[in-house]
């Protein structure tokens, strides 16, 4: 043990040097930000995250200025005193280490009583603040802080909300705030709100009355999800006989809509549905919703590019094509 221990404490002094990148060591956090997005890693006061297609890169800042700040995008020497949760000192430390108040496995030296040092504990182990030496997990008593996004994301900067496919947050003088895109969903990589089609999310707002009211709660049946054309909620019948409170999400395989009225998944001729019918469809040309079946929508990776018109045509989705066959499909009727 004593061995082990020894060879921690000089990987302290080792550890303290060539610390430009690093290895996450949890979930990837960039799956909420856009790309390009920097911001202070949640685990340290002295890295930062900057996000590139959901990937988390790793930047260390070291030297003289061991601090990363979330708002102007820098290392520097200290923090304000508002970021109270990654305040450390060194007075009196000088030659010591001392923790990193955000990471179990993190910790600085105090090269002097102004200047700390960043460097990490290698993995699996935690660094101890008495022994001043890096432990293995089990022998540590340290549990990773819980952070707020706002004191590691700027103010202004959108991030995705997992509670809802249309919902997205965004700090405000310090303080998160829930938004909602009206219509359409958050897409976290470009930190907007866009067509529903063009999110890959299963966390679908619940439809107002979804499995019915109180008094007609709707048992063991399948509801569409009013958000796209393949998606519907299974509402479970609850044994106090009210409305299912956490409805089931799923959806029609490829090329099949959800109907309603016979609780299945079929051709998406058959299906009146306003959302984006290119949708799961792997058809390059599909029939639109526009009333008198002339019109149709191009497709692309499953998402409507344009919608175009025959003229004095139909549109015959079995084909993909214009006809002058008259065309009368439940998808374009009403």
């Amino acid at each position: 043990m004593e061995k082990f221990g020894a060879i921690l404490g000089v990987a302290l002094v080792l550890l303290l040097q060539g610390l430009d990148v690093v290895n996450g060591r949890n979930e990837d956090i960039c799956r909420l930000f856009s790309n390009n997005t920097v911001i202070r890693d949640p685990e340290s006061c002295s890295q930062s995250i900057t996000c590139i297609d959901s990937v988390s890169y790793y930047s260390t800042c070291t030297g003289s200025t061991p601090f990363f700040d979330k708002d102007t995008g820098k290392c520097v020497k200290s923090l304000s005193t508002s970021t109270s949760s990654c305040s450390i000192s060194c007075a009196d430390r000088a030659k010591q280490f001392v923790a990193d108040p955000k990471s179990c496995y993190g910790y600085y030296y105090c090269a002097d009583e102004e200047t700390a040092l960043y460097g990490t504990c290698p993995q699996e182990t935690h660094f101890n603040a008495t022994t001043q030496m890096c432990s293995r997990q089990h022998e540590s008593d340290c549990t990773t802080s819980t952070f707020e996004y706002c004191s590691i994301v700027k103010n202004g900067v959108n991030f995705d909300n997992l509670q809802g496919c249309n919902m997205y947050h965004v700090c405000e003088k310090g303080v998160l705030k829930d938004k909602t895109c009206s219509k359409t969903y958050y897409q976290a990589s470009t930190g907007e709100c866009v067509s529903k089609a063009l999110v890959d999310c299963d966390a679908h707002p619940l439809p107002t009355d979804v499995c019915g009211k109180a008094s007609k709660p709707y048992e063991n049946k399948f509801v569409a999800d009013e958000a796209t054309c393949r998606g519907y909620f299974y509402c479970a019948k609850q044994k106090d006989g009210t409305p299912d409170p956490n409805p089931v999400w799923n959806q029609c395989p490829q090329d099949r809509f959800f109907d309603a009225s016979s609780q299945m998944c079929i051709t998406p001729s058959s299906v009146y549905c306003s959302h984006d019918r290119c949708d799961g469809r792997t058809a390059s040309f599909v029939v639109s919703a526009t009333k008198g079946c002339r019109n149709y929508l191009s497709c692309s990776d499953g998402v409507t590019v344009s919608e175009r018109s025959c003229g004095n045509y139909f549109f015959d989705d079995q084909q993909g094509a214009c006809t002058p066959s008259v065309q009368t499909y439940t998808a374009c009727k009403t």
